[in-house]
């Protein structure tokens, strides 16, 4: 005989199942409160200087001119330039390489 056992309806009710249980833990509303992120705006505004600047301000600096900006950042690129070693085999330290400075 037979035995009377249907594995796909067994996996549509099991499948059916995961999903209701997933679905009943989602939230389906959310009751923010009025003030909801007016602390974190505030630690912003704690930490300018002048809240207000542009207000009365009548020079306002737009940015760097070309020059001085190009400058800027060529300064800062050469910045992680690793400088080659001083001759074949001595680094700028003034260490040889290969040696050690331990006695035998």
């Amino acid at each position: 005989m037979k035995p009377n056992f249907d594995f796909r309806l067994m996996l549509k009710i099991m499948t059916a199942a995961v999903i209701l249980t997933g679905l009943s833990a989602c939230q389906t509303t959310w009751d923010a409160s009025p003030d909801f992120g007016e602390t974190v705006n505030d630690a912003v505004q704690a930490q300018l200087v002048n809240p207000k600047a542009p207000v009365g301000n009548k020079k306002v600096t737009k940015g760097l001119d070309g020059s001085a900006a190009k400058s800027a950042v060529d300064n800062y690129q050469k910045s992680f330039e690793v400088r080659a070693p001083i001759g074949s085999s001595a680094y700028p330290t003034g260490s040889a390489v290969g040696t050690s400075s331990g006695g035998r």
